[in-house]
């Protein structure tokens, strides 16, 4: 063990390694401020103390600390080595010594996609031990990926960051309401924001994009209840509380009284599986979620959407999901 420890309360924190290091690779501290949640005053007092305590400048004084010293610019290298040294360390946590697999998502795709690729992988790829989490809000889904608490996360979280994406198919948003308001609606965006609407958690990714089909129409969307997920926000529009905005494969096996208002513009956002790294249990799990004839069976239960002929699909998706997907 170091006689002389360099990360002690009256010298430089890792915290202070860290908002140097996503100052640079971000660009500007008020980028960094944003990403950490402060404000850029407290984040340009932060590097203040780190630069004392170097007992160097790490920002040229004349930039407005957009630029690096040649000091900063060696220092940066070796700050990136210890916040990365430190973000896996802090991983190890989740994952060290039981061989689990642990998978983030929504919990949609939790009750419905992950079932069949679950048994898939333990009986076909021999992975005995798998961890499921589920996510209401895909920031912080995509917030603990890149921190290392997940081998992989499954869900619409885009093309961002550097990680390993694998893009499996879509997901369709669908909206439904009570079988006696069936009548009421007729698939445009400038009626149904006019309805009550279940808003499905506070951050939901599906609030976001119903605000912003609101937006589309000119028109504000006027929530009835919020509910806590897209299960219980079904749950709801059973009761002729309102109408929601759900994912469709959310209807995949149910036996609820709902009824699909078929949208005149349908909705769909890319599914992909993402990961930091090719893990040899990530590599088994794109193995299995790649199969084509899987895939060929998520889309005819109705759990995922094709890309092509999506006139004809509209013109005959059935109202109800159809029965369990056959492994």
């Amino acid at each position: 063990m170091s006689e002389n420890p360099v990360l002690s309360s009256t010298a430089i924190t890792l915290r202070q390694f860290d908002y140097f290091v996503h100052a640079v690779e971000l660009g500007s501290l008020s980028a960094a401020a944003r990403r950490f949640g402060i404000t850029p005053s407290a984040m340009s007092q932060q590097i203040d103390v780190l630069e004392t305590s170097l007992g160097r400048n790490v920002f040229d004084p004349q930039s407005r600390r957009s630029r690096l010293t040649d000091f900063g610019r060696a220092f940066f290298v070796q700050a990136s080595k210890v916040v990365e040294s430190a973000r896996q360390a802090m991983a190890m946590g989740e994952s060290f010594g039981d061989g689990v697999m642990t998978v983030g998502t929504t919990p949609t795709i939790a009750q419905k996609l992950l079932p069949p690729l679950v048994y898939r992988m333990r009986h076909e790829r021999h992975l005995d031990s798998v961890e499921v989490r589920a996510f209401t809000d895909l920031r912080e889904l995509d917030a603990t990926l890149e921190e290392g608490g997940l081998d992989l996360a499954v869900g619409p979280l885009g093309q961002a960051g550097s990680r390993l994406v694998h893009c499996f198919g879509e997901e369709e948003l669908v909206v439904v309401c009570h079988p006696s308001q069936r009548g009421n609606f007729d698939g445009s965006w400038k009626q149904l924001v006019e309805a009550p609407w279940i808003r499905c958690g506070a951050n939901s990714d599906l609030t976001d994009t119903l605000l912003r089909e609101g937006a589309r129409a000119g028109v504000p969307i006027r929530f009835a209840v919020r509910a806590p997920d897209v299960s219980t926000a079904l749950s709801m529009v059973e009761y002729g509380v309102g109408i929601a905005l759900v994912p469709r494969m959310a209807l995949h096996g149910s036996a609820r009284l709902l009824s699909v208002i078929r949208l005149s513009r349908p909705v769909r956002r890319e599914l992909a599986v993402h990961a930091r790294d090719k893990s040899p249990q990530v590599v088994k799990f794109l193995e299995v979620i790649s199969d084509p004839e899987l895939i060929r069976k998520f889309g005819v239960a109705g759990l995922l959407a094709t890309r092509t002929s999506d006139h004809e699909a509209a013109q005959h998706r059935p109202t109800m999901p159809i029965g369990p997907l056959p492994i």
